[in-house]
């Protein structure tokens, strides 16, 4: 009877994983072919530990009473996905079909969710879902204009620091013209990788170590404001390494400069986490004396 109940059991979340493979498998090929996205198994492994962490306290199910929101998810997942590989089939594999596809996997297992186990299941388990979607290729009318903006606010405050700094710089788009040689701020050197790896970071701690979600808002603003700080060194560094030494030696110390923008957001992200939780942790502190009293 044990045994029946177990393969019932089994065969009740059988579609849900399913999906959740073939949205992981599918997603495996953008990773593979986009260079921006090359941290996406990262993210699907993080993905599963938040689930795996969350699953001890999870409340009991209580599913029904959720007819109407099951059917509108799943049918609305359904068409998304159809819609997907459709475009998948007719055109190629884009960030706009991946998102297309993602958008028709999240919606359907959280439908497969709320009618097995009720709403409280699936709020408790939402974020990890939701945190996958780092790792989900963004769709190039959003991308672009984020890449573009980064390029631009990374060369205008590099020609800011440098004229600070008593070096004539002027900014042609995303060129910075120094008087000896130029320096390009491309999509790589915009820091849109470093904001992905913050971004990523940032939730994926603020989760398991912050309760409010006001902190775990801060933490993520602030991890954004780390990255854009190590980038701007890095391209400084970058044009001030030009000016002196020519274009030449950018070639020598890009790559190195690039890992320590890394180094730098890690560290920045590990000390500020440690900060705020101990912060958080005596405001909860001092907010639980004062009702006491």
């Amino acid at each position: 009877m044990l045994t029946s109940s177990r393969n019932v059991t089994l065969a009740l979340w059988a579609p849900g994983a399913v999906v959740v493979a073939w949205w992981v498998w599918e997603l495996s090929h953008h990773w593979a072919a986009l260079v921006e996205y090359r941290f996406g198994w990262i993210v699907a492994m993080l993905a599963a530990y938040l689930a795996w962490e969350r699953w001890p306290t999870q409340p009991p199910a209580r599913p029904g009473g959720h007819q109407g929101a099951v059917v509108l998810l799943g049918l609305g997942g359904a068409a998304l996905v159809l819609l997907a590989e459709l475009y998948r089939i007719g055109l190629a594999r884009t960030p706009t079909q991946a998102m297309l596809f993602s958008l028709g996997c999240a919606s359907f297992v959280l439908a497969h969710l709320l009618a097995l186990s009720g709403w409280e299941r699936t709020r408790h388990f939402l974020f990890p879902v939701l945190f996958f979607f780092v790792a989900v290729p963004i769709p190039k009318i959003v991308w672009n204009p984020i890449v573009f903006g980064l390029q631009s606010l990374v060369t205008f405050l590099n020609v800011e620091a440098l004229n600070l700094l008593g070096i004539p710089a002027v900014q042609q788009a995303h060129v910075i013209r120094l008087p000896n040689t130029t320096v390009g701020v491309d999509e790589a050197c915009s820091g849109v990788r470093s904001l992905q790896s913050s971004i990523m970071a940032a939730l994926f701690i603020g989760d398991l170590t912050l309760r409010r979600a006001g902190w775990k808002v801060f933490f993520l603003f602030a991890g954004v404001a780390l990255a854009v700080v190590g980038n701007f060194g890095r391209s400084l560094y970058l044009s001030l390494t030009a000016h002196r030494s020519g274009a030449d030696a950018l070639k020598a110390v890009h790559d190195s400069a690039g890992w320590s923008v890394l180094l730098f957001t890690a560290a920045g992200i590990a000390a500020l986490a440690w900060f705020v939780t101990r912060l958080e942790a005596r405001l909860q502190a001092e907010a639980t004396r004062q009702t006491a009293a």
